[in-house]
């Protein structure tokens, strides 16, 4: 065998091993993503047990009652460094007991030794209160609006039923009826407000304002990118300035992301926006209309932040036609301006897609510019209008990005906020792969009918 051969074979298996792994990486990550965020809509079942810090009195045994979240075993030197006596491998488990009228946390770890007379009764409830949040207990008494309800550490709650948003005996439900919560869950989670300071409630106004903000977007990216890069490819002659101007494009796509959000409030916000306060909507001064944060800023921030990525592309995209499609086309009598319209953008019309597709990919999971210019934490009113043009552009919205940031970093109870973290993350990873996937089989139809 020749050393050319040894050469391309030891590449092969390099490149074959980096694919298996990024297709490791990938499916952990859909595991991960999978497990934790689906988990939050399944009624797991509510435990019951008694926990003794002293094994030698079970009668000083406290009753807990709760789902368990997740377990832990650890190792006789983590036992060592934490001054534990237990014998290793120890376990120990997180339940989520939910509101605590002694003021103890909704999350505690417990050890698997200390626990015992484990049980699921049927008939206790979780109870979702507006004021006190998940609460776990038995029913004592159910009258007209109201509900009589005993915690595990034997206090009794009178709860008004209107206060109530979900009333459930999940150890009692079957596997059919797990299911049907399940979709119901899921459904109230894409369709419903947040609340409770987004630790709660559903996601619709991110998903409305992502969407939004993403396709606005790409109206405003995919012509002047496709535009500017046809120019430099196709009539900007070669010389300093185009060459400059190609290095600037370039380098604008390594600039990180939060400058552009510091650029769009100052250029978009207070610049262009204060402008067009000034000449449109003066009697509203000195309240401003488009002078502060809202969606239209937001768009044209992701637009300026994406343009090198369609210019880039739409430039490969026509470098890759070959010199005989347009001569062949000048052979023929047709003008420039005709082999460029009916042979040349054809041609490269899925590389401009691949531009677009990259684009969108980036902007409906960036963060930092977004806060500068329109990105709210709350925001429950949907910027649609039944009147033209249909869309409050001046109107704040929130986002998925930032969800995730707000309840993963902000959030008082990094447990409760875990599950909700993975939650958002994934729908957001299905988003982007909707909004690609249709972009993928826009760009194999044009690919065909250039064939």
């Amino acid at each position: 065998m020749t050393p050319d051969y040894h050469q391309r074979n030891y590449w092969f298996w390099l490149a074959a091993l980096a694919s298996a792994f990024v297709l490791m990486l990938l499916l952990a990550l859909s595991y991960l993503m999978l497990s934790r965020g689906l988990g939050l809509f399944w009624p797991a079942d509510i435990v019951q047990f008694r926990v003794s810090q002293n094994a030698e009195s079970p009668h000083e045994a406290s009753l807990v009652l709760g789902e368990v979240v997740s377990q832990q075993q650890l190792t006789a030197p983590q036992l060592a460094a934490a001054g534990l006596t237990f014998s290793a491998p120890a376990t120990r488990i997180l339940v989520k007991q939910g509101y605590q009228p002694s003021g103890a946390p909704a999350f505690r770890w417990y050890w698997q030794q200390q626990l015992s007379d484990v049980q699921r009764p049927p008939e206790v409830l979780l109870v979702r209160h507006r004021q006190f949040g998940e609460l776990y207990g038995w029913p004592q008494a159910m009258s007209e609006g109201q509900l009589l309800l005993q915690l595990a550490n034997g206090q009794q709650l009178r709860l008004q039923q209107a206060d109530i948003m979900l009333q459930l005996a999940p150890n009692s439900l079957s596997w059919l009826q797990k299911m049907r919560w399940f979709a119901g869950q899921w459904w109230s989670f894409l369709s419903t407000e947040p609340r409770e300071a987004n630790s709660a409630g559903g996601i619709l106004p991110a998903i409305t304002g992502t969407l939004l903000s993403v396709l606005l977007m790409a109206v405003v990216v995919a012509p002047i990118g496709i535009m500017a890069g046809i120019y430099l490819h196709e009539y900007a002659r070669d010389g300093r300035l185009v060459r400059l101007v190609r290095l600037s494009v370039h380098n604008l796509a390594g600039v990180p992301s939060v400058v552009f959000g510091v650029f769009g409030l100052g250029f978009f916000v207070y610049v262009l926006g204060g402008s067009i306060d000034q000449l449109f909507y003066p009697e509203r001064l000195p309240q401003p209309t488009f002078g502060t944060p809202g969606l239209i800023w937001v768009s044209l921030t992701l637009a300026l932040l994406t343009l090198p990525v369609v210019i880039v592309a739409t430039e490969e995209g026509l470098a890759r036609i070959p010199s005989s499609l347009r001569l062949g086309g000048y052979a023929l009598g047709a003008t420039k301006a005709e082999v460029l319209r009916k042979l040349i953008l054809p041609a490269a019309r899925p590389a401009m897609l691949t531009g677009i597709i990259l684009a969108v990919s980036r902007a409906a999971g960036e963060v930092a510019p977004l806060i500068f210019v329109g990105v709210v934490k709350y925001a429950p009113v949907l910027p649609l209008s039944s009147s033209a043009p249909y869309i409050q552009l001046d109107q704040q919205i929130m986002s998925l990005g930032f969800q995730i940031y707000d309840v993963g970093l902000q959030s008082s109870n990094a447990d409760a906020a875990e599950p909700r973290v993975f939650a958002i993350a994934l729908v957001l990873l299905v988003l982007i792969g909707v909004l690609n996937l249709l972009a993928m089989r826009l760009r194999r139809y044009y690919r065909r009918r250039v064939v």
